[in-house]
């Protein structure tokens, strides 16, 4: 089961990079959690998706951030379960302060295949700040 996860894993990183957003909606099962702790209502790409709003969360961080940096810096794989270590930096478009975050996403791989959860912790404080005039 790890390298049937570390490979799903894998391919999420590689879809997320090119911008592939459909092929990175496939790789998620039908009723996978989709969950980046916050208000939705200050930051709006936080919150619970359902894998038919994966693609909206894409398109809002494009229209309202600018990527400068998104990196992995380790993998975790133990059997069906992944974590992601990494930072991410993005400017705010509206406000034009910097979100300059660690952040950890724990993943879970269902035995066929597809991603079940997706959980992103991160300094949600520090985002919330950054959007806020």
């Amino acid at each position: 089961m790890s390298n049937q996860t570390r490979d799903v894993v894998n391919e999420l990183l590689k879809r997320i990079g090119e911008g592939d957003v459909p092929a990175v909606v496939e790789l998620f099962a039908d009723d996978a959690h989709w969950e980046i702790p916050g208000d939705p209502g200050i930051v709006p790409w936080v919150g619970r998706r359902t894998v038919a709003g994966i693609p909206d969360f894409f398109r809002t961080m494009n229209r309202l951030t600018i990527r400068e940096l998104f990196e992995i810096e380790r993998v975790v794989v133990d059997g069906p379960n992944a974590v992601l270590i990494g930072r991410a930096r993005v400017v705010v478009r509206s406000t034009g302060k910097v979100i300059d975050t660690p952040f950890a996403v724990d993943i879970v791989v269902n035995p066929e295949g597809r991603i079940s959860r997706y959980y992103m912790f991160e300094d949600s404080w520090g985002v919330a700040r950054a959007v806020r005039p």
